[in-house]
């Protein structure tokens, strides 16, 4: 199980790291375009032909105040990337063409990490498996940073996508659904495509913050993750009709007779 987990992880971030290459097209979002389709189509297949737990998962969303409660926690992390003030739009066609990207972006790294990585781990039970997927989700983005950009700012955008892999795990359980993460994670990275880049004398802007500073201040961005992670599984525990029968019953909207007998 392991040899098979680790084994397909690492094909894909190979694919995403090498394939297709600036050779199929000078477009970026094509290249991304084609680099994800065989993880979608390699990682589905293997949830399916396998019968993972989270083929349960493959549905339309439950409707009910849980799923409301859960997408409004997470909500900023698609309000923010989509309303940030650097995205800029040059076009209809590679407005529309960025969106597929991001689309597909969301579909491939969630089948990958929440539909297969959590599905083979939930044998393990759910919360293992919400925190190992999630390390892997994130310790996968180190590709990024390969072979020689490793940092703090790698650091930082692992332990990011940790906590972002924990709210998209907790999504999946509660509104029952793949499709919520994926579409929350397509808007996340919405600044992929459509973010200003910065010029390369910005970027290259020597850092004089202390070690303390760049190790503690990913671990805020972390808890407050952790914290959306705990509202959104308590929520899932909840008994809505029991807290709605208190309310009534403080407000004297109902009798304690009434409560007592259902």
């Amino acid at each position: 199980m392991w040899v098979s987990l680790v084994g397909l992880s690492v094909f894909a971030v190979t694919i995403l790291r090498f394939f297709p290459g600036s050779w199929l097209s000078d477009k970026y979002f094509l290249n991304g375009i084609v680099g994800y389709a065989p993880i979608i189509l390699i990682f589905y297949s293997v949830v399916y032909f396998f019968g993972l737990p989270t083929l349960q998962y493959f549905r339309l969303p439950r409707i009910s105040l849980k799923t409301v409660f859960a997408i409004l926690v997470a909500s900023p992390l698609a309000l923010g990337s989509i309303f940030h003030t650097g995205n800029e739009y040059k076009s209809w066609k590679l407005t529309i063409c960025g969106a597929v990207f991001v689309l597909f972006i969301g579909f491939g790294e969630e089948m990958l990490s929440r539909g297969f990585v959590y599905g083979v781990l939930s044998r393990f039970g759910q919360y293992k498996a919400m925190f190992a997927s999630s390390l892997m989700f994130g310790l996968m983005h180190i590709n990024v940073y390969i072979p020689g950009n490793l940092g703090w700012d790698t650091y930082w955008h692992v332990t990011s996508t940790f906590g972002f892999g924990l709210i998209m795990c907790a999504l999946m359980i509660v509104t029952r659904s793949i499709w919520v993460p994926v579409v929350f994670h397509a808007l996340a990275d919405w600044t992929v495509p459509f973010g200003k880049r910065a010029p390369k004398s910005v970027e290259n802007t020597i850092d004089n913050s202390s070690v303390w500073h760049h190790l503690i201040s990913p671990l805020f961005e972390l808890s407050f993750s952790i914290v959306g992670v705990i509202l959104i599984l308590l929520i899932n525990r909840a008994q809505p009709a029991q807290w709605m029968y208190r309310v009534a019953l403080k407000w004297k909207l109902i009798k304690p007779e009434y409560v007592l007998t259902t």
